[in-house]
């Protein structure tokens, strides 16, 4: 989607003041709005805009919430006080979000400005589904949020509840299903949309099965689920666009987690053409690093400062069978005792070489994920192979993480070795598997012992496994000994299907803290500080972030979350 970094950026005022109190905005003079709503060119020009403001709203590492999420054995001093619920690191502004969400209004509220010749649903309906998307995401990370009624008012305005937000995102998604599905997408000059950046129906379907799905937990709406489940099912049956999984979870890395895969319904497009750092595409992208990143801070060597965040191969073992492919999809060497960084001569290039060594005969087995071949110790380098660094690494506790493989470096004269810059690959936000998964949950929920439900969660698990042999029920389904649980099994699926995908936050909160009975997920599968949390702390929204202070800005309408309120008098 070369067109969304490289095109025309609009520089209407109203687009570009921004929104920092939601208010900040002034108008434009009907006179400038009518010079420019005349041409495909001009439609397009300001869907360019309106993708970029939305990919800077809803892309990686600047949701704290995300962080409490992670699965995580070591965690650095730069990331530790978000998942301690503290009052000063978990507050995060919303501007980028009401900016986006006042581009996707210029397309929506001046439409009627273009001239009949010029075909702007399409535009219209792209601008609801990230208008959708957005209050959605607002209503997750704040709970209550402003929202904008009238096109022309620029008023200050004060929040309006979680149940209005919600609606207004299950509304403008509703509105976005009449989008094409993503082949038949086509720009205003007929040609194909390459990037599923652009929303699609198949898009549309997935926000409002995860929209719907949300508001069944969060609202006490049960009726919602039968709801989720309808829209999962338009896209697992094929009437939403033509989705497919992949073959096996190492195709999943190497093609589905770059762009465009026949798995993903919706990414967030990045190049590297345009070195983009202003944020990660994921924040688990703070896992990675050794084999995937090769540069010398990243050495396999048994210290751990140079990772911000760890997880060690004890609890990967633990969380996946030794059959799961997952296992040597997303992690590298688990079973090796040695690793190295090798550097090519032909190629110029560095690569991982993980080996498990056996002193009887001076053996050693390498690891090439899940494929091993014995190498006697002189053959274990190719011809030109040199080593630069490595070795035994014991009783190293990292497990590597691979899942994100693409990073993207650029040579300097000034650096001795190539500066990294970002990941080559789109961010992405659903896919089959997620639906799959979450249509199981909203069958288990409407039917503790749901048929499809398992049948759901079988298709993912045979993925997984290459075979039928881990089904639910399996041995480890078992929970301390009690019968399996069914929605447990699901939860512990996803957990590992889309791990280092930053679903697990809202996973965990969507499946609840136990005031209907059931298992409490929120003080049990976060963070100690989660643990903590009261009834009455997450009722006053304690699982939201805070306001930032720049929204109470010339606002006085403005209030402050309940809960932080509270921690921060």
């Amino acid at each position: 989607m070369k067109k969304i970094i490289c095109g025309i950026i609009i520089t209407l005022t109203v687009w570009i003041t921004g929104c920092t109190g939601m208010i900040d905005m002034t108008p434009e003079s009907d006179v400038t709005f009518n010079s420019f709503f005349n041409s495909v060119k001009d439609a397009e020009a300001l869907l360019t805009s309106l993708e970029v403001a939305l990919r800077d709203a809803a892309t990686g590492d600047n949701v704290n919430q995300l962080y409490i999420g992670w699965i995580a054995d070591t965690v650095s001093n730069s990331y530790a006080p978000y998942r301690e619920f503290s009052p000063s690191t978990i507050e995060m502004s919303w501007a980028a979000s009401f900016t986006a969400i006042n581009s996707a209004d210029v397309i929506i509220e001046n439409a009627h400005r273009f001239p009949a010749d010029v075909d702007v649903t399409p535009y219209v309906l792209q601008a609801y589904f990230a208008k959708g998307l957005l209050y959605f995401n607002l209503a997750r990370r704040w709970g209550e949020a402003p929202i904008r009624k009238d096109y022309n008012d620029y008023s200050k305005l004060g929040k309006s509840s979680v149940h209005e937000v919600l609606e207004v995102a299950t509304v403008c998604a509703l509105k976005a299903l009449d989008l094409p599905v993503f082949d038949e997408l086509k720009d205003g000059n007929g040609n194909a949309r390459t990037t599923k950046q652009y929303a699609s129906k198949g898009a549309a379907a997935a926000l409002l099965a995860h929209i719907y799905a949300w508001r069944a937990e969060i609202e006490s709406v049960p009726e919602y689920w039968a709801e989720a489940e309808k829209y999962c099912s338009m896209i697992i049956e094929g009437k939403a666009g033509n989705y497919t999984l992949a073959s096996d979870p190492e195709a999943l890395c190497q093609n589905e987690m770059l762009r465009n895969g026949n798995e993903t319904i919706w990414e967030i497009y990045r190049g590297p053409q345009e070195y983009y750092g202003k944020y990660n595409a994921y924040c688990a992208e703070e896992y990675t690093g050794f084999p995937v990143r090769t540069e010398s801070r990243y050495a396999p060597t048994p210290t751990f400062g140079n990772y911000l965040v760890e997880i060690y191969r004890e609890r990967v073992n633990k969380m996946f069978h030794p059959e799961d492919r997952r296992r040597d999809a997303y992690f590298y060497g688990l079973d090796a005792d040695s690793l190295f960084v090798v550097y090519n001569k032909g190629t110029k290039k560095q690569f991982a070489l993980a080996v498990e060594y056996r002193p009887e005969g001076n053996v050693y087995t390498k690891y090439d994920n899940s494929k091993k071949c014995t190498v006697v110790r002189d053959l274990f380098l190719e011809e030109g192979d040199s080593i630069v660094t490595g070795g035994r690494f014991g009783n190293t506790k990292r497990a590597y993480v691979i899942k994100h493989r693409n990073p993207y470096y650029v040579e300097y004269d000034y650096s001795m070795e190539p500066i990294f810059k970002c990941y080559d690959e789109n961010k992405v936000v659903w896919r089959l598997a997620d639906i799959i998964l979450l249509r199981a949950e909203c069958r288990a929920r409407q039917d503790a012992r749901s048929g499809g439900a398992i049948s759901d969660l079988n298709r993912v698990r045979e993925r997984a496994y290459g075979n039928t042999t881990f089904n639910y029920p399996c041995a480890d389904d078992v929970v301390k000994g009690l019968d399996s649980d069914l929605r447990l099994a699901i939860f512990r699926e996803r957990e590992k299907e889309l791990m280092f995908e930053d679903h697990r936050y809202y996973d965990v909160v969507r499946n609840g803290w136990g005031r209907d009975g059931g298992r409490d997920y929120v003080r049990t599968e976060l963070t100690p500080a989660a643990s903590r949390l009261t009834d009455q702390d997450i009722l006053d929204g304690a699982l939201y972030m805070s306001v930032a202070s720049s929204a109470f800005k010339n606002n006085d309408l403005m209030r402050q979350n309940v809960y932080w309120n509270r921690k921060k008098q």
